[in-house]
């Protein structure tokens, strides 16, 4: 009698062992395909991070207020970036060498050694600190048109649209800045892009031509 009841325990708990086998490979298989069927976004992880986004916002925005304020012997500051047209390119003018692109659309190419990097601190700034890590910006200059009562933008680099961080900076223009490669003064050239912000008074003693908005996107 003894013995049967001995056989009987052994076989319930080989049971009960192989009974939780099962289970915890069913729970396994089950967390695997739930892994597997994860939609990896481009907004999962890197920018999403709020930490990641905040830190590449101040980076966006150390670039403009260096590139701002530098006193750089070779390289353009953000105002001379943005004057840095030419009447004589294209039909109605451009920015000068600006390089459109099928891969890169917009007024220049981002990549390195472009005249984007070659030319402007902030190009270059941006082109270290983000395109080498695959990352994609726009640059937007954002400004008052006073004859049509209206905010409107010129892109010097567009990559595309994205979720972003944004930073800007706010330059002043003055009626006899120069267009660096036009010979004209800013205020003296119609077709130069950024449109007068301020009323054409002669009796204006501030002779403040607009006030533009130079807007980085990361993403």
């Amino acid at each position: 009698m003894s013995r049967i009841d001995s056989t009987n325990d052994s076989d319930r708990g080989q049971a009960y062992t192989l009974e939780g086998f099962i289970s915890a490979m069913v729970v396994l298989m089950a967390i695997l395909l739930a892994l597997q069927s994860v939609v990896i976004t481009p907004t999962t992880g890197g920018l999403a991070d709020r930490t990641v986004k905040s830190q590449v916002q101040q980076e966006a925005q150390d670039a403009l207020v260096v590139a701002a304020t530098t006193d750089h012997d070779k390289k353009k500051n953000l105002s001379e970036m943005i004057r840095y047209w030419d009447k004589n390119e294209g039909d109605d003018g451009e920015f000068h060498k600006a390089s459109e692109s099928n891969d890169v659309p917009g007024y220049y190419n981002a990549s390195n050694q472009t005249e984007l990097y070659e030319q402007f601190v902030l190009g270059e700034i941006l082109s270290d600190r983000f395109t080498e890590r695959g990352m994609s910006y726009n640059i937007e200059l954002v400004y008052w048109n006073q004859s049509e009562d209206e905010y409107q933008s010129e892109y010097l680099v567009y990559q595309g649209e994205s979720e972003a961080v944004t930073a800007n900076y706010m330059v002043t223009l003055f009626e006899d800045d120069e267009l660096l490669k036009s010979n004209n003064d800013v205020g003296d050239d119609t077709n130069y892009p950024i449109a007068r912000g301020t009323k054409d008074d002669n009796d204006d003693d501030s002779k403040v031509y607009n006030v533009v908005e130079v807007r980085v996107a990361v993403w």
